[in-house]
């Protein structure tokens, strides 16, 4: 395994500290950032090691950006109101985390117990959230249906607040 690079070390003010600078600066200007960083932090880091690390924090920036836009655009384009995307995706993530799970589990005899222990934590803690958001999402759409269901019911009793093929545009727009 790798050794880590000299930034990712560093306490977490300090990272914060340059990544803040990095962005400001637009990702150049390594000498002078070299330089500010051994002033400011008594943290000797060499220009390459700020350049491999500023690189690496572009990407994250730019994919992030990149997928930011890209929901919004979705979003947009085909408006969700059951949050079913949102339930597509979690069950995604939920899928993935079984299977790693089962990795990991077969890889036992050549794992370390401490990293183990460590991994399964986090493991569990992210179903825990995706479970939490999955139940969450579910909640939201059941709330969706009872207003649906109560629209129907009051279109019978005479109630009209919607006609029949609003209702049912409606209907067909949030279930397909």
């Amino acid at each position: 395994m790798p050794r880590r690079d000299k930034i990712s070390t560093l306490p977490p003010e300090v990272r914060q500290a340059i990544d803040k600078l990095l962005i400001a600066r637009g990702f150049s200007g390594y000498e002078q950032l070299e330089a500010l960083v051994l002033r400011e932090h008594g943290v000797e880091v060499s220009k390459s090691s700020l350049h491999r690390y500023g690189s690496a924090l572009q990407r994250k920036l730019d994919a992030i950006r990149a997928s930011t836009e890209a929901a919004r655009l979705i979003a947009q384009a085909a408006p969700d109101a059951a949050d079913e995307r949102s339930a597509a995706v979690i069950s995604l993530v939920q899928s993935a985390m079984f299977d790693a799970l089962l990795n990991l589990q077969e890889a036992e005899d050549q794992a370390d117990p401490a990293e183990r222990v460590k991994l399964l934590g986090a493991a569990a803690r992210a179903m825990a959230e995706a479970s939490r958001a999955s139940i969450g999402q579910k909640k939201w759409a059941d709330e969706v249906r009872a207003r649906l269901d109560a629209l129907e019911a009051a279109q019978g009793k005479g109630q009209r607040r919607l006609d029949a093929d609003t209702l049912k545009a409606v209907r067909e727009a949030l279930y397909g």
